[in-house]
Protein backbone atom coordinates (compact mmCIF):
# COMPACT_ATOMS: atom_id res chain seq x y z
CA UNK A 1 0.00 0.00 0.00
CA UNK A 2 2.84 2.34 0.86
CA UNK A 3 4.44 1.56 -2.49
CA UNK A 4 1.26 2.41 -4.42
CA UNK A 5 0.95 5.76 -2.59
CA UNK A 6 4.55 6.60 -3.54
CA UNK A 7 3.93 5.66 -7.17
CA UNK A 8 0.69 7.63 -7.21
CA UNK A 9 2.47 10.68 -5.70
CA UNK A 10 5.28 10.46 -8.28
CA UNK A 11 2.72 10.28 -11.10
CA UNK A 12 0.79 13.29 -9.72
CA UNK A 13 3.95 15.38 -9.31
CA UNK A 14 5.11 14.42 -12.80
CA UNK A 15 1.78 15.49 -14.30
CA UNK A 16 1.87 18.76 -12.35
CA UNK A 17 5.44 19.44 -13.51
CA UNK A 18 4.48 18.85 -17.15
CA UNK A 19 1.37 20.99 -16.70
CA UNK A 20 3.37 23.83 -15.13
CA UNK A 21 5.91 23.78 -17.97
CA UNK A 22 3.10 23.97 -20.54
CA UNK A 23 1.86 27.24 -19.02
CA UNK A 24 3.11 30.52 -20.40
CA UNK A 25 3.12 33.56 -18.13
CA UNK A 26 3.18 37.17 -19.26
CA UNK A 27 2.81 40.52 -17.55
CA UNK A 28 1.29 43.90 -18.37
CA UNK A 29 1.81 47.23 -16.66
CA UNK A 30 -1.89 48.11 -16.60
CA UNK A 31 -1.29 51.49 -14.99
CA UNK A 32 1.06 52.56 -17.78
CA UNK A 33 -1.30 51.09 -20.35
CA UNK A 34 -4.35 52.76 -18.88
CA UNK A 35 -2.84 56.25 -18.69
CA UNK A 36 -1.50 55.93 -22.24
CA UNK A 37 -5.03 55.49 -23.57
CA UNK A 38 -6.31 58.74 -25.14
CA UNK A 39 -9.80 58.16 -23.73
CA UNK A 40 -8.40 58.42 -20.20
CA UNK A 41 -6.98 61.88 -20.88
CA UNK A 42 -10.38 63.05 -22.14
CA UNK A 43 -12.09 61.57 -19.09
CA UNK A 44 -9.58 63.22 -16.73
CA UNK A 45 -10.35 66.59 -18.34
CA UNK A 46 -14.10 66.00 -17.96
CA UNK A 47 -13.66 65.08 -14.30
CA UNK A 48 -11.47 68.13 -13.66
CA UNK A 49 -14.06 70.41 -15.28
CA UNK A 50 -16.87 68.92 -13.19
CA UNK A 51 -14.73 69.24 -10.07
CA UNK A 52 -14.09 72.92 -10.83
CA UNK A 53 -17.84 73.49 -11.19
CA UNK A 54 -18.37 72.14 -7.69
CA UNK A 55 -15.39 74.12 -6.36
CA UNK A 56 -16.90 77.34 -7.74
CA UNK A 57 -20.28 76.59 -6.19
CA UNK A 58 -18.64 75.82 -2.87
CA UNK A 59 -16.48 78.95 -3.06
CA UNK A 60 -19.64 81.04 -3.44
CA UNK A 61 -21.23 79.39 -0.41
CA UNK A 62 -18.03 79.78 1.64
CA UNK A 63 -17.93 83.48 0.79
CA UNK A 64 -21.56 83.94 1.86
CA UNK A 65 -20.87 82.04 5.08
CA UNK A 66 -17.78 84.10 5.87
CA UNK A 67 -19.68 87.33 5.13
CA UNK A 68 -22.40 86.39 7.61
CA UNK A 69 -19.84 85.51 10.30
CA UNK A 70 -17.93 88.75 9.68
CA UNK A 71 -21.18 90.71 9.89
CA UNK A 72 -22.08 89.03 13.18
CA UNK A 73 -18.60 89.67 14.56
CA UNK A 74 -18.53 93.30 13.42
CA UNK A 75 -22.14 94.38 14.00
CA UNK A 76 -23.50 91.70 16.32
CA UNK A 77 -23.56 93.91 19.39
CA UNK A 78 -25.75 96.49 17.63
CA UNK A 79 -28.32 93.98 16.29
CA UNK A 80 -31.59 93.25 18.04
CA UNK A 81 -31.77 89.73 19.44
CA UNK A 82 -34.18 88.54 16.70
CA UNK A 83 -31.89 89.80 13.91
CA UNK A 84 -28.84 88.21 15.55
CA UNK A 85 -30.68 84.89 15.90
CA UNK A 86 -31.67 85.03 12.22
CA UNK A 87 -28.04 85.70 11.25
CA UNK A 88 -26.92 82.63 13.23
CA UNK A 89 -29.70 80.57 11.61
CA UNK A 90 -28.57 81.75 8.19
CA UNK A 91 -24.96 80.83 8.99
CA UNK A 92 -26.00 77.40 10.27
CA UNK A 93 -28.15 76.83 7.14
CA UNK A 94 -25.21 77.72 4.89
CA UNK A 95 -22.94 75.43 6.87
CA UNK A 96 -25.36 72.55 6.28
CA UNK A 97 -25.65 73.38 2.56
CA UNK A 98 -21.85 73.45 2.27
CA UNK A 99 -21.48 70.04 3.91
CA UNK A 100 -24.29 68.57 1.77
CA UNK A 101 -22.77 69.97 -1.42
CA UNK A 102 -19.30 68.67 -0.51
CA UNK A 103 -20.74 65.20 0.05
CA UNK A 104 -22.84 65.33 -3.13
CA UNK A 105 -19.87 66.56 -5.18
CA UNK A 106 -17.66 63.74 -3.93
CA UNK A 107 -20.33 61.14 -4.64
CA UNK A 108 -21.19 62.58 -8.07
CA UNK A 109 -17.53 62.71 -9.11
CA UNK A 110 -16.95 59.13 -7.98
CA UNK A 111 -20.05 57.94 -9.87
CA UNK A 112 -19.10 59.89 -12.99
CA UNK A 113 -15.55 58.52 -12.89
CA UNK A 114 -16.84 54.96 -12.57
CA UNK A 115 -19.35 55.46 -15.39
CA UNK A 116 -16.79 56.99 -17.76
CA UNK A 117 -13.88 54.66 -16.99
CA UNK A 118 -15.74 51.34 -17.05
CA UNK A 119 -15.88 51.06 -20.86
CA UNK A 120 -12.21 52.08 -21.14
CA UNK A 121 -11.20 49.46 -18.57
CA UNK A 122 -13.21 46.86 -20.48
CA UNK A 123 -11.51 47.87 -23.73
CA UNK A 124 -8.07 47.47 -22.13
CA UNK A 125 -9.03 44.12 -20.59
CA UNK A 126 -10.30 42.86 -23.94
CA UNK A 127 -7.07 43.94 -25.64
CA UNK A 128 -5.01 42.16 -22.97
CA UNK A 129 -7.02 38.99 -23.51
CA UNK A 130 -6.62 39.24 -27.28
CA UNK A 131 -2.85 39.73 -27.09
CA UNK A 132 -2.47 36.91 -24.55
CA UNK A 133 -4.51 34.52 -26.67
CA UNK A 134 -2.72 35.52 -29.89
CA UNK A 135 0.71 35.04 -28.33
CA UNK A 136 -0.08 31.83 -26.46
CA UNK A 137 -0.01 33.20 -22.91
CA UNK A 138 -2.03 31.22 -20.40
CA UNK A 139 -1.65 33.72 -17.54
CA UNK A 140 -1.11 37.48 -17.57
CA UNK A 141 -0.08 39.22 -14.37
CA UNK A 142 -0.53 42.92 -13.61
CA UNK A 143 3.04 44.18 -13.10
CA UNK A 144 1.92 47.66 -12.00
CA UNK A 145 1.18 46.25 -8.55
CA UNK A 146 4.93 46.01 -7.92
CA UNK A 147 4.86 42.71 -6.04
CA UNK A 148 7.00 40.61 -8.36
CA UNK A 149 10.71 40.13 -7.98
CA UNK A 150 11.44 38.92 -11.50
CA UNK A 151 9.53 39.97 -14.59
CA UNK A 152 11.25 38.89 -17.80
CA UNK A 153 11.22 41.67 -20.36
CA UNK A 154 10.48 39.12 -23.09
CA UNK A 155 7.15 38.37 -21.38
CA UNK A 156 6.10 42.03 -21.03
CA UNK A 157 2.96 42.36 -23.10
CA UNK A 158 2.37 46.05 -22.36
CA UNK A 159 3.65 47.32 -25.73
CA UNK A 160 1.79 44.59 -27.62
CA UNK A 161 -1.44 45.59 -25.88
CA UNK A 162 -0.78 49.27 -26.62
CA UNK A 163 -0.32 48.33 -30.28
CA UNK A 164 -3.55 46.32 -30.15
CA UNK A 165 -5.31 49.43 -28.85
CA UNK A 166 -3.69 51.67 -31.47
CA UNK A 167 -1.60 53.59 -28.95
CA UNK A 168 1.79 54.89 -30.25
Amino acid sequence: MNKSIKIFSIVIFSVLAVFAKAQKFGHVDTESLFYAMPEVKVIQTQLQNKSKEYENQLKTLYTQYENILTDIETNGASYMQAVLEQKYKDAYGLEERIMALEQKAQQDLTNLETKLLQPVEQKAYTAIQTVARTNGYTYVIDSSLGVFLVLPEADDLTNLVKTQLGIY
